[in-house]
């Protein structure tokens, strides 16, 4: 059997990233692999409810700090995982009403340990359309420029990331309708033993 993988991957909202990382981790699993899935901010929301917060879009209103605690109690939870693949499914940062803020600091990319980062992408205006269409969150009004930012920024910490962890980076195209190809991209970056 293969090292244990830990596997950090980021996108913008409405990328679906959720969708490439679940479809993934079920080939592993056809291939006889423990993979799973988990998403940060799950963990970071059960912790959240603990002081309050009604909901996960009520998290990035937080006062930073605040953040950056949920985010290591969560990091610290996925870090004793001892699947053959986990799947981190995050955001490379948060905006919040001070700016920008990472979503995984430096202390919270050493807790996880990446042996891969992956950036799942999409075109900009597939991305915006598939958020008009998720009406289970709360989204602030964007425009085409704001999300361009956005991507130019998780390419940047995508390499920032790779570089400080020394663990390998991918970029994963999920185009509208051809998530599958997104899958075999995403599987085949991991050079799995026949």
């Amino acid at each position: 059997m293969q090292d244990r993988r830990r596997i950090v991957a980021g996108g913008l909202p409405g990328v679906g990233k959720t969708t490439v990382l679940a479809q993934a981790a079920e080939q592993l699993k056809k291939r006889g692999f423990d993979a799973v899935v988990v998403t940060l901010g799950s963990f970071m929301f059960e912790e959240a409810k603990k002081m309050g917060v009604g909901d996960r879009d009520q998290m990035r209103r937080l006062p930073v700090p605040q953040q950056k605690e949920l985010q290591l109690k969560a990091a610290r939870k996925i870090s004793e995982m001892n699947n053959d693949f986990v799947f981190v499914d995050t955001h490379f940062f948060i905006r919040t009403s001070e700016g920008y803020f990472p979503g995984l600091p430096l202390d919270v990319l050493q807790l996880l340990k990446p042996t891969q980062m992956v950036l799942v992408q999409a075109p900009v205006k597939e991305i915006l359309g598939r958020r008009a269409k998720d009406a289970s969150r709360e989204r602030d009004a964007e425009t085409e420029g704001s999300v361009e930012e956005e991507l130019m920024l998780s390419k940047e910490f995508l390499v920032v990331a790779a570089a400080t962890t020394g663990a390998t980076m991918t970029i994963v195209n999920n185009r509208e309708n051809r998530s599958d190809e997104a899958v075999r991209d995403l599987v085949g970056s991991l050079n799995l033993r026949p």
